[in-house]
């Protein structure tokens, strides 16, 4: 080989060299600028969104001002340091840390809110409902927030739907409670040594379901096609939210047959009537609020939501007068689903109206009060070791019952069995009702009669509410999130779609946001 052929030999290794060193430089460039993008975008979605921030300091600077107004008319009541001031205090805070909880995990936003309230009871130095303000507020409040939650719900119910399906829905709605209800009385009876009578009101609170802890996860794995072939989806909305409808039915029934004095004919006359008649009222107050006003009247979402939330307030108030109570809620959600049927038929979308939005914002606005001051009831002092290990031990025993139910009537009605247990697990949390119902025993306690063991259970039915809240809730929106996946077929044209379409980072961080947010988009209305 010549000199010159060497030199050029050379020259062309160096060549490579310098390429190899170019293209490995550029690969390494375009890696670190990749890591450093995956890292903005996951920096992005960890941090709230200009929109956020926006939002929050707008509720903030709404809070400040309504506050400074409120000084000029009760003044010293509402200063640091008053239990007024401290209950808005401790609403607020449960608000933050509810939110952010879900934000960052798969934990609802309901526990977080539980788990302040408890905490400000167990730390705090004084107790906010020895304020007999405080208190009263509480008590009203405890009559406005079921108007709210069980006018919601069924503005959304899918008819034809739960018409197609009624027997896997109604099943589903009732067995299970029924299941968990007497499981309850069976081992409170047992391990607490509760009377009958305490175990069966005790069981009727803590055997509903709360689909809205589950539905926005479950809704999210329908968007990726989880669940599409049976419509798990529109099953666990509409069949829980009968669950709930069934709930406030029973519940009326038997805490008005318990607590309320009356001659046996009459109570039996009235726990045999109080669902129908409680029917009969919602149809007829739901006709009213289609009739009233015109359908093309400007103001026609406004009137119907103050109708609706009128009647629902005269019958709640009347109802409990009266002993009634399972009527007027039965009659709130009759009156909401068939106003929304009604509309529906005018060019008004189920859950996709005027109104069905006042209540969403109304159920933002109470659903932080509603869960951090039903923490606040939880007594720690008045809980031993050994009896909160036979409380927890009745919760779980009863829960088994309930989602062995469940599973064996999803398989009844032709579900896989993967599909059966992912609904069971659905069927786990328990938050809304128990949290409405926190002081009920207390409320409804004979006021002559009884015994020193009554009182004691009446109190300790709250701390037992409170820790199922916060057991319940927390297991059964982290498991419906992580064994979503796991048990749901996915549809094959959904997930061949999105195996040839790769998302861009913000539709991804997009989704993430609206899974993490609970968003309250509906599944109810979904087409069958």
């Amino acid at each position: 080989m010549t000199v010159g052929e060497r030199i050029e030999r050379n020259e062309s290794n160096e060549t490579i060299k310098n390429f190899y060193k170019d293209f490995v430089s550029a690969k390494t460039k375009r890696l670190d600028a990749n890591q450093k993008s995956n890292f903005a975008f996951k920096l992005l979605d960890i941090l709230p969104t200009k929109r956020e921030l926006k939002q929050y300091t707008g509720v903030i600077l709404f809070g400040i001002t309504l506050w400074a107004t409120s000084w000029f008319i009760f003044q010293e009541a509402v200063l640091p340091g008053s239990s007024v001031f401290n209950l808005v205090a401790m609403v607020a805070a449960g608000y933050v840390f509810g939110h952010t909880l879900e934000r960052y995990t798969t934990i609802n936003a309901m526990a977080g809110m539980t788990l302040v309230g408890a905490l400000f009871k167990i730390f705090g130095h004084t107790n906010f409902f020895d304020n007999p303000v405080a208190d009263t507020i509480d008590y009203h409040l405890r009559r406005l927030y079921p108007i709210v939650i069980l006018t919601k719900g069924p503005l959304g119910w899918n008819w034809p739907y739960i018409k197609n399906n009624s027997m896997k829905v109604f099943l589903l709605a009732t067995l299970p409670w029924i299941v968990e209800c007497l499981s309850t009385a069976i081992f409170t009876h047992l391990l607490l040594e509760y009377p009958w009578y305490w175990g069966v009101h005790l069981g009727a609170i803590l055997s509903s379901v709360s689909p809205a802890v589950v539905v926005p996860t479950v809704m999210a794995f329908n968007a990726k096609g989880l669940g599409t072939k049976n419509k798990i989806a529109l099953l666990v909305a509409n069949a829980g939210g009968l669950d709930t409808a069934f709930t406030e039915g029973m519940f009326g029934v038997i805490n008005s047959a318990i607590f309320y004095p009356s001659p046996p004919a009459y109570r039996i006359v009235k726990a045999l009537l109080a669902i129908f008649v409680g029917i009969g009222l919602g149809i007829g107050w739901g006709i009213l609020c289609d009739i009233l006003p015109d359908h093309k009247d400007p103001f026609a979402a406004t009137v119907r939501s103050l109708l609706i939330f009128a009647g629902g307030l005269l019958l709640t108030y009347a109802g409990g007068y009266l002993g009634w109570g399972g009527t007027s809620g039965v009659a709130i959600m009759v009156c909401a689903s068939t106003a929304a049927t009604r509309w529906a038929r005018r060019d008004w979308p189920i859950n996709n109206n005027t109104v069905a939005t006042v209540y969403k914002v109304l159920w933002l606005i109470f659903e932080p009060m509603l869960f951090t001051l039903s923490g606040y009831f939880l007594e720690v002092t008045q809980l031993t070791l050994k009896e909160l290990g036979l409380i927890v031990a009745c919760l779980f025993l009863a829960l088994l019952m309930r989602l062995v139910a469940a599973f064996l009537i999803s398989i009844v009605n032709r579900l896989s069995i993967k599909e059966s247990l992912f609904i069971a697990v659905t069927w786990i949390p328990k938050a809304i009702v128990e949290a409405v119902l926190v002081r009920v025993a207390t409320d409804s306690l004979w006021k002559d009669g009884a015994t020193e063991q009554d009182k004691k259970i009446a109190k300790q039915h709250a701390n037992i509410i409170i820790i199922a809240i916060l057991i319940m809730t927390t297991l059964g929106s982290g498991l419906t999130t992580i064994l979503g996946p796991v048990l749901l077929s996915q549809d094959s044209k959904i997930r061949d779609r999105e195996f040839h379409q790769t998302p861009s980072p913000i539709q991804s961080q997009a989704y993430d946001v609206t899974r993490r947010k609970n968003t309250s988009t509906s599944v109810h209305f979904m087409d069958e």
